[in-house]
């Protein structure tokens, strides 16, 4: 019988994903501490692999999100790509590459906004070249892999 299993982590702060291996007698229940939570969900991958994310993970103060193709809502939080026999955690049958290919990490950027000339506005004169707020926008990109992966 196997000790280990592998499992893929994805950080959308991070942006990267890897290898990680867990102890196979309780590898479901250590994707738990792998994630960083206290409730997981299981969301369809494929017809082979599940995800494994904080049923928590969307909440107020994100600073990173995942999208993964196919799934009608961001993910929140760090997850763990597995394939499951029953409660036993298998190793993914596809390589980290053409997962990682199906995630979008996701971090919103602020940037600033300068005035262009001088503005006239209720309360005087703002000077082109002045900042006079921020925009906000999404910043997209696949996870890197990381070789190597978490013992």
């Amino acid at each position: 019988m196997t000790t280990t299993a592998t499992v893929y982590l994805l950080d959308p702060e991070a942006g990267t994903i890897q290898a990680a291996e867990v102890a196979a007698p309780s590898a479901f229940s250590q994707t738990y501490g792998l994630i960083g939570c206290q409730l997981v969900e299981v969301v369809p991958f494929d017809t082979n692999h599940v995800l494994i994310v904080d049923e928590e993970g969307l909440r107020d103060g994100l600073t990173a999100f995942t999208i993964f193709d196919g799934y009608p809502q961001p993910l929140a939080g760090k997850i763990v790509l597995a394939s499951l026999d029953g409660a036993h955690v298998l190793p993914p049958q596809i390589s980290i590459e053409e997962a990682a290919n199906r995630f979008k990490c996701c971090k919103p950027v602020l940037d600033p906004v300068f005035a262009q000339q001088d503005e006239h506005t209720p309360k005087g004169v703002i000077l082109a070249g002045v900042l006079i707020g921020f925009q906000t926008r999404i910043e997209r990109r696949i996870p890197t892999v990381i070789k190597g992966g978490i013992q």
